[in-house]
């Protein structure tokens, strides 16, 4: 029974084999299909965007002047201030009952000892010594993140519905070795990039 097995296989190969070849001498083609099976807990989008594709984002400051850095901002600055938010939905609510994020600098942007986001000063056109600060906006949180440090203390608690919100904001700040009349800020564009970790309990 198996050596009529084998000889069927054989001769099924033979066939599409033949006709393969055939084939080559009209129009082909060829369709490559891509999927992927996750091991994300939660769906991440920002602001509720939920038909934005991937995990990358975008989030836009205000545009201020030059002047507007007259006098130190520190890290309680609201200069050019932009509120955001990263949505979560489809959380497996059987799971995860909270979810909190950790941010890290990425792409070519550092950060201080003060936890702030200092952009890449090579960039062209880049602004002179400004910095960004991130910080908490909700689920009574309201203290500066810094990142590259573990010290985010924000947590969403999900809904039965398998969603929660984090909500933060960023905004302008100077640089460290910024002095207002020897080392100022200089006009130019901001661009920092933050990479997210999501850590759910």
């Amino acid at each position: 029974m198996s050596l009529k097995n084998v000889g069927m296989g054989v001769a099924v190969a033979l066939v599409l084999s033949a006709g393969s070849a055939v084939a080559a001498d009209s129009d082909t083609g060829t369709i490559t299909f891509h999927g992927m099976v996750s091991t994300n807990t939660c769906k991440v989008s920002l602001d509720q965007k939920i038909d934005q594709s991937g995990n990358d984002f975008d989030v836009t400051l205000d545009t201020v002047f030059v002047k507007d850095f007259a006098s130190a901002l520190g890290a309680t600055s609201t200069l050019g201030q932009k509120k955001f938010s990263l949505s979560l939905t489809g959380c497996d609510t059987a799971t995860v009952q909270k979810a909190s994020a950790q941010f890290d600098s990425w792409a070519g942007t550092t950060s201080n000892e003060g936890g702030m986001l200092v952009p890449a000063s090579n960039a062209q056109g880049a602004a002179k010594n400004v910095n960004l600060v991130l910080s908490n906006d909700g689920n009574s949180a309201t203290d500066q993140i810094k990142v590259d440090q573990t010290n985010n203390n924000q947590k969403a608690t999900l809904g039965t519905d398998g969603t929660a919100n984090l909500y933060y904001k960023v905004a302008y700040t100077q640089g460290q070795g910024w002095d207002s009349t020897s080392n100022p800020v200089t006009a130019g564009t901001v661009q920092a990039q933050v990479a997210f970790t999501m850590a759910y309990e």
